[in-house]
């Protein structure tokens, strides 16, 4: 059903987010507007504001003081006491600068809608406790990519996203020798990475690998017809059919000797929709960074569509082999300094300095999952030796490599035995460091301080969402109810459990992101819902003025935010935090959903 008609009939702004909030978000926790009488919400005490699964782990974080016999109460949504407990002191947490208790209802797991309240103080925002929780944010959180896609024609029924084909015209081709108008490339498609409507090739394989490994988790839960997009109704799962999207344009963006290139960007940040953005469109350099990246990510797709459309794996694994090929006579790092851009042209998504072992070692391990080949089994073994063995977490995001690898290794047959127990060994070691750091923090979140791939670092949410995925992932080598919990602690920061009482994603929850650095919505005038964003910010403020100001006043780390479309540095959504999202709450949701009614087509 289209919800909205022709510009003259359409609703005010205003009434339009809520009409689309509100039919979006009923199934997750009732909207605002129909919640009967309650005390007054205390917005020190934070719980995830979308809810927990019956038998999930279940605590509350009540800030300030407390008297020694202080206690809370689970309230159903008739006020009445269903539960109560005692607040355990935890005491000063540095990062918020705070004094806070824990309160722990996990024992209590019956379906239905509930505030904390604590004695003397008010309530906490309204959440649920079901089995299915999850599953329409995290279906939302996916269809945010669909909202994300370049060069087509939108015309979206939930939310009234409308705008013609975007950046279809030939690109191009920048490289280090300057621009070349003679040579242009049809490189139109995929999802704009971020706020602007710039695409890169490392961004789109660390966002694909984080939805492979959501369906990993859980591919009973992705179904056809799910997520309402033009794809819905072809037999196959929506995940996958956007995620095909993402691909095709990696396909484009491959040479014809196997390298690939870096970025697709304009030669400037239009303040127009994406149709009317006219500046120039260059496809920049190759670099074997982007090429390893491509290696890894279209093995990885080839296994996941293997046994759904054989033809389409034949390809990716084709393009993976021609790209590793290219790989393999180039082994030294190009461009020697890393991949660079001007500040004109979008950011450059290099890891510049540093080397590209780690890269490599995603794309051996990737295609020896895909293939068996000793060739990559041998490339992986030598690769394994040469790792930096000094970082306490190896990351799932663009800028490293290591995790991919080493996973993609352990899910493959035939390896060799002793490099997979040293590769178990150090997955539960660097699973104990995540658990360490979520164990002494407050907000029971794996960040801490600002340095170090654990601090609060610009996309600290999308870290915190992808240290929850590390523990998953070895729980199922090493399984152990703590790794569980603890990536169940990353969800709940994300959903409303940081000192922020903030749920980190536009439209779910009771005190969502209500703006976001981010053209699209900028044009719209009201956010795209479904977009994660960034999260505090301690590390790098990237120029930003907001977030300048809260350096300069020394706001505790976890606080250094802002719900602002000025803070670029810590509320532009991007495509890989959605895909984390997606791939944690994929775990903690009930397997075998059929779609729900408003996502029907």
């Amino acid at each position: 059903m289209k919800l909205f008609g022709k510009a003259e009939h359409r609703l005010c702004i205003f009434c339009r987010t809520v009409l689309i909030l509100c039919l979006l978000f009923l199934p997750i926790h009732s909207c605002a507007l129909f919640q009967k009488a309650m005390p007054k919400v205390d917005e020190g005490i934070h719980i995830n504001q979308i809810g927990y699964q019956p038998q999930q782990v279940k605590k509350v974080v009540v800030v300030g003081t407390l008297s020694p016999e202080a206690d809370f109460q689970l309230l159903d949504s008739n006020n009445q006491t269903v539960f109560s407990g005692m607040l355990v002191d935890y005491g000063h947490d540095r990062d918020s600068n705070e004094t806070v208790a824990h309160g722990d209802f996990s024992a209590y797991s019956t379906p239905g809608q509930y505030r904390i309240k604590v004695a003397g103080r008010g309530v906490s925002y309204p959440f649920t406790i079901d089995q299915d929780v999850y599953l329409p944010v995290l279906k939302l959180a996916a269809r945010w990519l669909y909202l994300q896609r370049s060069g087509t024609a939108k015309d979206d029924p939930l939310t009234g996203i409308k705008h013609s084909a975007d950046h279809t015209t030939p690109a191009i081709l920048f490289d280090g020798n300057g621009i070349h108008p003679g040579q242009t490339f049809n490189v139109s498609g995929g999802w704009w990475d971020a706020g602007d409507y710039g695409r890169y090739v490392p961004s789109a394989t660390s966002t694909l690998m984080l939805l492979f490994y959501a369906y990993h988790f859980n591919p009973d839960m992705f179904q056809n017809s799910q997520f309402n997009i033009p794809e819905s109704g072809n037999g196959l799962p929506d995940l996958l059919n956007e995620a095909r999207w993402e691909l095709k344009w990696l396909l484009k963006m491959q040479r014809n000797d196997g390298a690939v290139f870096h970025k697709v960007t304009t030669s400037g940040y239009a303040n127009t929709s994406p149709a009317e953005d006219a500046l120039p469109l260059y496809v920049f350099d190759i670099s074997t960074q982007a090429t390893a990246q491509y290696a890894g990510v279209m093995a990885a797709a080839s296994v996941v569509y293997r046994s759904i459309d054989g033809n389409f794996a034949d390809q990716l694994l084709t393009s993976s082999k021609r790209a590793w090929e290219w790989l393999t006579a180039h082994p030294d790092k190009y461009p020697v300094d890393g991949f660079q851009s001007s500040k004109e042209t979008g950011g450059s998504y290099s890891v510049d300095d540093d080397d590209e072992t780690g890269h490599r070692l995603w794309a051996a391990g990737c295609l020896f999952h895909a293939t068996g080949g000793e060739q990559y089994r041998r490339a992986f073994s030598q690769l394994w030796l040469k790792r930096d063995t000094t970082p306490p977490v190896y990351g799932l995001s663009w800028d490293e490599g290591y995790a991919f690898g080493m996973f993609a290794y352990l899910d493959s047959k035939n390896g060799d035995e002793a490099i997979r127990t040293e590769i178990k060994r150090v997955v539960d070691t660097q699973s104990r460091n995540i658990l360490r750091v979520i164990h002494s923090t407050g907000y029971m979140v794996g960040l801490t301080g600002n340095s170090g791939i654990q601090g609060y670092a610009w996309g600290s949410n999308e870290h915190a969402l992808e240290f929850g995925i590390y523990l998953l992932r070895a729980n199922e080598w090493m399984p152990d109810q703590q790794l569980v919990d603890g990536a169940a602690f990353q969800l709940n920061w994300v959903l409303g459990v940081n000192p922020l009482n903030k749920s980190f994603i536009t439209g779910a929850g009771s005190n969502p992101i209500r703006t976001l650095h981010h053209q699209i919505s900028r044009y719209l005038t009201f956010p795209t819902p479904g977009a994660i964003g960034e999260g505090p910010n301690a590390m790098d403020t990237g120029g930003d003025p907001i977030l300048q100001a809260m350096f300069d006043a020394d706001v505790p780390f976890a606080k250094r935010y802002a719900d602002s479309p000025h803070s670029w540095a810590t509320n532009e959504p991007v495509i890989y935090g959605n895909a984390a999202f997606v791939a944690l709450s994929s775990w903690f949701t009930h397997k075998g959903q059929k779609p729900l009614e408003y996502l029907k087509n």
